[in-house]
């Protein structure tokens, strides 16, 4: 059955579930045409019945409260640069994110820095969306990075300097443009985005899972205060950051990941404040190596040592926290349980340290730890080109390349490959038609997801996909059949920077 002709002309509830074999919401409440019904399930459910391990749901009616052309589930940065430029495309377009704010690690999970944006050279590499929320940052003076001129400086006071105010700001004794940006102004700048752009947003939603016929994506599933309800697309885009869609839609996956990289490492961030950095920074000059042998004792103690200071304006009294844990999996709600739990019992047994021990927190208190963990790496699609070790040692870029990374973290062959391009294909999942990834689930084995996952590298590939997924609609074709140069050129136009 083809669903997109049957929503135009309008199908009966009957004709609809006698006809359709769809799979992921059990069947639909909907009316001719597709429309809205404020109607949900009226029969009673049954109890569900436990058998062995496992129990037996009743089946159900699940509401289709909206239909569109791209559904991005994760409002996220890959979400952010999907769904925005999809509705800059003129797509009709749906965004579903279960918090109750956009921005996702940028925001929720307090990784407030935009990184890595620019090369070794100094000359930027990562611009388009991840500019345009530096932009209006800035004229609400909620940024801190580099200035343009020292881009790329090798000159050791500068280097200093910046080394000092952020770690993210050098790279190889070099200055590269990376960007501390506040998260409350954030929040209010990426949903003004979202409507301006027209994009219908639902917060406080989770996306559960996608309606499938056959390997075709024809939807999404989510849950909220509302209840249980469908959108039905054209695209989805999985944006989730975990790639919560994947093991519902069919698509080939993996979750391997080496204990010793970054990406294997939750997060559990929070900040302090009224810190007397002045203080502080005097007595780390005269007392350095008592600070050192202090840091140990933190650390033997269970605690954390290190920060970063906000350099916000009117922010000279706080200072940012983001201990890693390791764990068995990102995506087990007992491992986020647990790291939960312990992430708030060592923050305080820092702070009291601090407080107590530590020359300018005296008056210090905890003022806010982040609204959701920090994840780093879960799922990864296996796409229809999955990115190894290679593709990062090659100056050569791909004839579908819609994202150019700095590379500045591999030492001496950063030098030598100063940037890994980024093909269309790692976001379309194999054997799997109507979905997109674009988030750090990216088609990649886990050491280039170690490098390429970061905040600003997920919203270029949520631009590509965004982009991609209104070009397929409107050419009426399958997403791995649309021009990939014509794609290229909207990405320009909408201030990506590619090669060429």
């Amino acid at each position: 059955m083809k669903l997109s002709k049957e929503l135009e002309t309008g199908i009966t509830r009957r004709k609809f579930f006698k006809s359709t074999a769809m799979t992921g919401a059990a069947a639909f409440a909907m009316g001719a045409g597709g429309s809205e019904l404020s109607l949900f399930a009226q029969s009673k459910k049954p109890s569900p019945k436990v058998s062995g391990k496992t129990i037996s749901e009743a089946a159900r009616q699940t509401r289709v409260c909206r239909t569109a052309d791209v559904v991005v589930v994760g409002g996220g940065p890959g979400g952010i640069g999907a769904a925005l430029t999809a509705a800059r495309s003129g797509a009709n377009t749906v965004l579903i994110e279960r918090y109750e704010h956009l921005g996702g690690m940028g925001t929720g999970g307090l990784v407030t820095i935009i990184p890595n944006l620019s090369d070794l050279s100094g000359k930027q590499q990562i611009a388009g969306i991840s500019q345009e929320w530096i932009d209006r940052l800035k004229r609400r003076d909620a940024v801190d990075h580099p200035k343009k001129e020292h881009w790329g400086s090798k000159d050791p006071k500068l280097v200093a300097y910046y080394e000092n105010r952020s770690f993210f700001n050098v790279r190889e004794k070099t200055v590269i443009y990376s960007v501390h940006i506040d998260a409350e102004i954030s929040k209010c700048i990426l949903q003004d985005m979202m409507k301006e752009a027209g994009v219908k947003t639902y917060l406080h939603s989770w996306g559960t899972e996608p309606v499938m016929d056959g390997n075709q994506v024809k939807g999404v599933i989510f849950e909220s205060k509302s209840g249980r309800q469908a959108v039905l697309s054209k695209v989805v885009i999985d944006s989730t950051g975990d790639g919560d869609l994947l093991p519902y839609s069919g698509a080939e996956f993996k979750s391997d990941i080496d204990p010793s990289l970054r990406i294997a490492n939750l997060s559990f961030s929070y900040w302090i404040a009224n810190v007397d950095l002045k203080k502080y920074q005097d007595y780390r000059k005269t007392h350095a190596k008592e600070l050192a042998e202090q840091m140990r004792e933190i650390r033997k103690r269970g605690g954390h040592a290190g920060f970063l200071t906000s350099n916000l304006k009117d922010q000279e009294g706080l200072v940012w926290v983001f201990p890693r844990y390791a764990n068995s999996s990102q995506v087990d709600v007992e491992e986020l349980t647990r790291v939960e739990f312990l992430g708030r019992q060592e923050m305080l047994i820092s702070h009291d340290y601090y407080k107590k021990n530590i020359p300018g927190f005296e008056k210090s208190y905890i003022v806010l730890t982040n609204p959701q963990l920090g994840t780093r790496g879960a799922r990864r699609i296996v796409g229809e080109y999955l990115l190894t070790e290679k593709d990062m040692n090659t100056n050569v870029p791909f004839e579908d390349t819609v994202a150019v990374f700095p590379d500045v973290d591999r030492g001496q062959d950063s030098q030598k490959y100063p940037l890994t391009y980024m093909p269309y294909r790692c976001m379309i999942p194999r054997k799997v038609n109507n979905l997109l990834v674009a988030c750090r689930a990216f088609s990649s084995n886990a050491v280039v997801n170690n490098f390429f996952n970061l905040i600003p590298h997920c919203i270029a590939l949520g631009e590509a996909a965004g982009i991609a997924a209104a070009q397929a609609i409107s050419s009426g074709v399958d997403l791995r059949k649309i021009n990939i140069r014509a794609l290229q050129a909207s990405l320009k136009k909408q201030g990506a920077i590619l090669p060429g």
